[in-house]
């Protein structure tokens, strides 16, 4: 498997490269399909899979539906959070520090890019594997940052820990969460998993293993 990060709008997108398929996690900013599809022509590809979610925020599901609707690809998502992408939202929760400014910004990116409603194909409990669509990855569901925050964890030890973590260095979320006692169990629950890697929702490189089980709530 190949991991490539793509910039797409305000968070990013990893498109995984298998010999049998593509797949996306997470579809960045409204507006920014044209940089998956963009990738995909490099690859000379054109078999995209799924979309998973890993939670439902404006620049994590927000070019899904386009993807969908141009590539025939399924969306799926942690039940939790699967009405917030059906009605179009993106709960922020409270904030702190840095956070703070995410409430201002936010409705005024979605009035120049709106958030389209993007009803999942199908739902994923925590510990369900995406096998039959040919990924050997499980469902870890990590919430608090949303309540159906997931991170996903592939065979290869390979982790997408998307906002449960940030980075530069790599710690808990600490700008927004909807439920802020949550998030030190998230954690514990994917270190407790071992991955060897793990990338962040908003980091193109990956930090090893010993350094997720470095931080601390």
């Amino acid at each position: 498997m190949i991991v490539h990060p793509i910039y797409a709008g305000f968070g990013l997108s990893f498109l995984l490269e298998l010999p049998h398929g593509l797949y996306l996690v997470d579809a960045g900013s409204p507006g920014w399909d044209g940089r998956v599809l963009a990738a995909m022509r490099r690859l000379g590809r054109t078999d995209l899979k799924l979309i998973w979610i890993t939670h439902a925020h404006y620049d994590h599901y927000g070019s899904a539906a386009a993807l969908r609707a141009l590539t025939g690809a399924k969306i799926a998502c942690h039940p939790a959070d699967a009405a917030s992408l059906e009605k179009g939202l993106s709960p922020l929760g409270t904030t702190r520090g840095r956070g703070k400014i995410y409430p201002f910004v936010q409705p005024l990116a979605n009035r120049i890019r709106t958030l389209r409603p993007t009803p999942p194909d199908f739902t994923l409990e925590d510990g369900q594997t995406l096998e039959r669509f040919g990924l050997d990855a499980a469902v870890l569901h990590t919430p608090g940052h949303t309540p159906g925050h997931t991170c996903l964890l592939l065979s290869d030890g390979t982790a997408f820990a998307a906002d449960l973590l940030g980075g530069s260095p790599p710690h808990l979320q600490n700008l927004l969460a909807t439920d802020w006692d949550q998030l030190p169990a998230s954690l514990a629950y994917l270190q407790a998993a071992r991955p060897a890697r793990a990338f962040t929702g908003h980091t193109a490189r990956p930090f090893p293993g010993p350094v997720l089980q470095s931080i601390q709530a």
